[in-house]
């Protein structure tokens, strides 16, 4: 500190936690509020909440009455949902090291005389801050249109990298649009192949959507392709990711297909009760679910069951 910013090196103290205490940073929170500064939505002290999107042409800031529902006078409530806003969003703009155009969407107020507090109050909070900030006004919807100098990268470019699923758009495709996209990605791979059949794995929802109720879905699909399609959920899928695990006869995918057999015998946990028939449970092994009876009510504890019959995309079991 003494080399690279002597005015502050007074300001240092070597923190020691006494014998088997805390770390520095669970010591002081700094994990939880590093969280809070990445978060999209923050929370404010009255109940409302503010929105910030980062996008590469400008912030924009949206804020929300959320839980507050103040007076029982609507205007009085807006302006309190805004001027609480206006200082908290003069702190993220801080804490955040946001630059370059924030655009700020204050909840509409129909009284001219607050939307001169608000203005008001965002300029004074502003004057905090040792980065040059300038408020350029308010227009009739409520959009308030604020530039500040950008001196470096912003809290989340340094802290974070987009997400190479979506690109840093923040969104992920449907599980109907997603087993859509699915089903053109197994046409695709029978077009090129001669196998007879296929085994695939997806997301369990994206696979439970793919196989349809009663295996709907499933019978279209080989219809339509005129080959023997498996289809196997996976936790460790993606929700946008279709993974091809075999191709080959209908006897060789089936054998990797289905991770269970008539008359094996195993110890599961019961997951959850069956939709249908609401005295059986359901467990799973490797995503392919078991349908066993009677277990509505072993929720949550192991059981052992004896396979009874296997189909395709689940198995029936009876507990021993």
């Amino acid at each position: 500190m003494r080399l690279f910013a002597p005015e502050l090196a007074g300001r240092v103290r070597l923190y020691q936690p006494p014998s088997h205490g805390l770390p520095l940073f669970d010591a002081y929170g700094i994990d939880d509020e590093l969280q809070k500064a990445l978060a999209r939505r923050i929370w404010l002290r009255n109940g409302a909440y503010i929105v910030i999107d980062q996008t590469e042409a400008l912030t924009a800031i949206d804020v929300n009455t959320g839980r507050f529902v103040g007076s029982t006078n609507l205007a009085e409530t807006v302006y309190a949902t805004n001027l609480e806003a206006a200082r908290e969003i003069a702190r993220q703009l801080r804490l955040r090291d946001l630059g370059g155009i924030i655009v700020i969407d204050f909840i509409d107020m129909t009284v001219p005389e607050h939307r001169r507090e608000v203005l008001r109050a965002l300029e004074e909070h502003l004057r905090r801050d040792r980065t040059k900030a300038a408020v350029l006004g308010m227009t009739n919807l409520g959009l308030v249109e604020v530039t500040r100098k950008k001196r470096r990268q912003s809290l989340t470019e340094i802290l974070t990298r987009p997400c190479p699923y979506c690109a840093g758009s923040g969104r992920l495709l449907t599980e109907l649009s997603a087993s859509r996209r699915a089903r053109r990605e197994i046409k695709r791979v029978l077009r090129a192949s001669e196998s007879q059949a296929i085994l695939v794995e997806a997301h369990p929802s994206v696979a439970a959507m793919l196989i349809g109720p009663g295996g709907s879905n499933l019978k279209e699909l080989e219809r339509e392709t005129g080959k023997s399609i498996f289809v196997r959920g996976a936790e460790e899928c993606h929700p946008e990711e279709t993974r091809v695990v075999a191709l080959g006869t209908r006897e060789e995918v089936q054998a990797l297909a289905l991770p269970v057999r008539t008359g094996q015998v195993l110890e599961l946990k019961v997951e959850e009760p069956h939709a249908a028939n609401t005295a059986d449970g359901i467990a799973r092994v490797e995503g392919y679910v078991i349908d066993i009876e009677g277990a509505a009510g072993r929720v949550g504890q192991k059981v052992k069951v004896e396979i009874t019959r296997a189909f395709r995309t689940y198995a029936k079991a009876k507990i021993v």
